[in-house]
């Protein structure tokens, strides 16, 4: 967010800062020493723009552009308005989705069911229910027949392609994907809803498992990828799309990327640092399709 200069009094810098709403940059205005309003663009990549029209504005402020522009801003904030209400009423809605337990459901049933195959597994130490889970019993040999060394997948048991997210095979390990599933998760699941939120984690389980099953075979599980996939999904989002709304800590994204790093040099138990890049990657690209895609409907 930087200053583009002040205009002296409120009003004026009220109309000039909607000017600048309804051509989608976004102003904040602040008091200035001598009485006037300060003008701060949140967006840095338009700020040499937005002076280009603050000096159009102050060269003939009462063109009739500019009050027209106000008329358009409110009528614009309204509709927005109206919408923020219409989805909070569908979030309020009793009985949509029997199973979405208001806010969060999803997340909460991936917590549940990590916690109950980690107990039901023995932490990978029950190693017949702990194959159930893997996405095969072989290695691909190669990527060009890795489809070959899926068996069980190509007879039916579906599930394997999504299962290993659910596998856990040290207490830290679980704890650790657990709580960042339930802030990241969480946050993801309330922004977007339940069945987008539904429809990324499958890609980013689908994706990020197949990467570390033919990069690194098939003893493999956590439900890390996913979580680096729900960080990448908002991270790009919010850089593209501010009226998003979800900002990430500085503290929690350099925690992330430091696990991650962490897990390329090793010093940790094995990693399995191909789902943990796919499913960063995964979830970047689905971020970026949904504020394109936003964008889109967005323009009149």
């Amino acid at each position: 967010m930087r200053p583009i200069g002040q205009l002296a009094t409120k009003e004026q810098a009220q109309t000039f800062a909607d000017y600048l709403y309804v051509h989608d940059i976004e102003v904040q205005l602040e008091p200035g020493k001598d009485g006037g309003q300060v003008l701060w663009v949140v967006d840095e990549d338009r700020v040499d723009e937005a002076r280009g029209l603050l000096s159009r504005f102050r060269s003939m402020p009462d063109a009739e552009e500019f009050y027209q522009a106000s008329q358009a801003a409110a009528e614009r904030r309204r509709e927005e308005k109206k919408e923020v209400n219409h989805e909070k009423k569908k979030l309020k809605r009793p009985g949509a989705v029997a199973w979405q337990m208001k806010r969060g459901g999803l997340t909460m049933v991936l917590m549940v069911g990590s916690i109950l195959v980690a107990l039901l597994t023995g932490f990978g130490q029950n190693a017949e229910w702990t194959r159930w889970f893997f996405i095969s019993s072989r290695f691909a040999t190669d990527l060009a027949h890795f489809w070959e060394a899926l068996p069980e997948v190509a007879g039916g048991q579906v599930w394997r392609l999504f299962t290993p997210i659910f596998l856990h095979f040290h207490l830290w390990h679980l704890v650790f994907n657990l709580l960042w599933l339930k802030d990241l998760g969480g946050v993801m699941e309330q922004r977007i809803g339940t069945w987008r939120y539904a429809g990324a984690v499958a890609v980013v389980a689908l994706v990020s498992n197949l990467a570390q099953f033919i990069l690194g075979g098939p003893a493999f599980g956590g439900m890390s990828g996913v979580v680096y996939g729900v960080f990448g999904y908002l991270w790009v989002r919010n850089r593209l799309d501010f009226r998003f709304g979800v900002i990430l800590s500085p503290v929690a994204s350099g925690l992330l990327m430091v696990f991650l790093a962490v897990g390329v040099f090793g010093l940790l138990r094995p990693t399995a640092n191909a789902a943990h890049f796919t499913g960063l990657l995964a979830g970047g690209v689905l971020g970026w399709a949904a504020a394109a895609l936003n964008k889109r409907t967005e323009r009149p």
